[in-house]
């Protein structure tokens, strides 16, 4: 079992593998940062990365997740390995992997074969069933490892918030719909779209949206929020922003927050929202488990740990596990 000092993942800027070139979601780091989903490529995130002076360093991701990146992926482009599930390849020592995680279109985690070891760094988890490969140490999101964290069937989920749309709409209110995930906002429009229902958004999720459709996915339009919704429309805002003055102008608004993290109550009591759906891109607690429980390891980083509830429970079971972020972890939410 990995003790302290020589555990296989540290962290700096993102995680790092020890003793190699790899770094994984990082905004600095050694010769090849792997870059396991678009949002990673988000806000600031970007900047930082692209602002790097990168010299010899690569970019390693697939070429869906540069496309659904939009201006960052395409600013990234010249420094990108670009690689496809299912084909290893070699990088000096290293036989790496990227198989799918199940979290959505193009994201992937990363299988490294070191010295004997076969170390995955995983990313999010998906609801969708990832690939299972045996590994003998995991790095994991742990944003939902707490068994607080438990998500109903996401068409179950759907159709709530679609049911909560149609209500205030007839009620004459002004449905705010405040997301966290990428993935969520797109699976809500289309729900929406085909409910009949003109959805507005703020600039970031319509560049998204942008970046959706150079990846090849059907995405219906979406109109730009300027401060007024008009009857029969919706509002997809991001939970970040439920504070902003502009939404403090709408007549009669009803808030709903569609995440992950409306299984968590101190999330919700703080956005002040009138509903909660859990609707989550991302495995729940359970999922977790399964999943950490299939792949095998002796040695579980996670990052986002939170509470570190999904870290004891790991070590009631003989696990190896330790949380690995910034010295103080900020909140997602």
């Amino acid at each position: 079992m990995s003790t302290g000092d020589r555990r296989t993942f540290t962290y700096r800027a993102g995680v790092r593998v020890r003793d190699s070139v790899l770094a994984c979601d990082a905004s600095a780091g050694g010769d090849l940062i792997f870059v396991s989903h678009a949002d990673v490529l988000g806000g600031r995130a970007a900047r930082r990365l692209t602002g790097l002076r990168l010299g010899r360093r690569k970019i390693l991701a697939t070429e869906a997740t540069l496309a659904l990146s939009g201006a960052a992926g395409a600013r990234l482009r010249p420094l990108a390995l670009v690689a496809a599930f299912g084909r290893p390849f070699h990088l000096g020592a290293l036989r790496l992997e990227l198989f799918h995680s199940g979290y959505g279109p193009g994201a992937a985690s990363l299988l490294c074969e070191q010295e004997g070891r076969r170390l995955i760094y995983a990313g999010p988890i998906g609801i969708a069933p990832p690939e299972i490969h045996p590994a003998d140490a995991l790095c994991v999101d742990g944003t939902f490892g707490s068994a607080r964290f438990v998500f109903p069937d996401p068409e179950q989920a759907l159709s709530r918030v679609t049911d909560f749309v149609r209500d205030n709409l007839r009620a004459g209110r002004a449905p705010v719909l405040l997301t966290h995930a990428r993935g969520v906002q797109r699976t809500i429009a289309t729900a929406l779209h085909q409910a009949g229902v003109t959805l507005r958004a703020d600039s970031a999720t319509l560049a998204a949206a942008g970046g959706w459709r150079s990846a090849g996915l059907q995405v219906p339009a979406l109109a730009r929020f300027a401060g007024v919704l008009n009857p029969g429309e919706a509002l997809l805002w991001p939970a970040p922003g439920r504070d902003a003055p502009v939404l403090a102008r709408l007549p009669a608004p009803a808030f709903l927050l569609a995440s992950g993290a409306a299984a968590d109550a101190a999330t919700v009591a703080q956005l002040r929202v009138d509903a909660a759906i859990p609707l989550s891109a991302t495995a729940d607690y359970a999922g977790l488990l399964r999943y950490i429980e299939a792949t095998g390891p002796r040695e579980v980083a996670v990052t986002h740990a939170g509470d570190g509830e999904l870290c004891h429970a790991l070590r009631q079971r003989g696990v190896d596990a330790y949380p690995v972020g910034p010295p103080e972890q900020i909140s997602l939410f």
